[in-house]
């Protein structure tokens, strides 16, 4: 391990510690070696906006990191997963979980597909499409998303992949409260999310199909 590795190791362990998650080392090499491959495909790629090491540490991996104590569910489709973010990140720290990361961009679903035979993610499942013309076979218990799309859009784009008793899952920032003036109080649970080391205000808002 180099410098800049356990310079990055060491920051993402503290942020851990301040969200007070305890992984495993295993879980933590992992979670270094998906830093790796993003670093390095970007380069060519360009799968996220985000150039340096620490700020992916601070902005998608602690970003990610955040939800894990509020997804209780067996299987769960990540709609516009981009670079893998929070899918991979939960197929990694929770290896119980099957996860679905969906993309319409080839470049990030042939990433993801790597990253799935890189690091063995057996409970891994990368689709190329639009999540409008992808037609499940099962139903997910869970769709969750970072930057997808505002949440009536996202509903409407993805129920058709959603059980009955399923929930929406949505990563937001603070325009959230705006968009959330669209639904009933009892229709949606919003939580502030704890994201160390990052300046901004980050929420999960959580959304049962049964009460639509």
């Amino acid at each position: 391990m180099n410098g800049t590795e356990k310079k990055d190791r060491d920051l993402l362990i503290e942020g851990l510690q301040r969200m007070d998650l305890k992984l495993s080392d295993q879980v933590i090499d992992q979670l270094m070696s998906y830093l790796n491959l993003v670093e390095k495909w970007n380069r060519v790629y360009n799968l996220t906006a985000i150039r340096e090491r620490d700020e992916m540490i601070k902005l998608h991996f602690l970003d990610s990191l955040s939800i894990l104590n509020h997804v209780h569910v067996k299987n769960i489709l990540d709609v516009g997963s981009g670079a893998g973010f929070p899918g991979i990140v939960l197929a990694i720290t929770k290896s119980e979980l099957k996860v679905t990361v969906m993309d319409a961009v080839n470049k990030k679903t042939t990433f993801m597909q790597q990253v799935k035979s890189e690091l063995a993610l057996n409970n891994l499942n990368v689709l190329h499409s639009r999540v409008e013309d992808y037609q499940p076979t099962t139903f997910f218990e869970a769709v969750i998303s970072r930057a997808f799309s505002n949440l009536k859009n996202m509903m409407s784009l993805t129920q058709h992949t959603l059980e009955k008793s399923g929930v929406w899952l949505a990563m937001k920032s603070k325009d959230v409260k705006q968009e959330l003036e669209a639904f009933d109080k009892n229709q949606y649970t919003l939580i502030p999310l704890e994201v160390p080391l990052m300046n901004a205000e980050r929420y999960l808002v959580i959304l049962k199909k049964d009460n639509f």
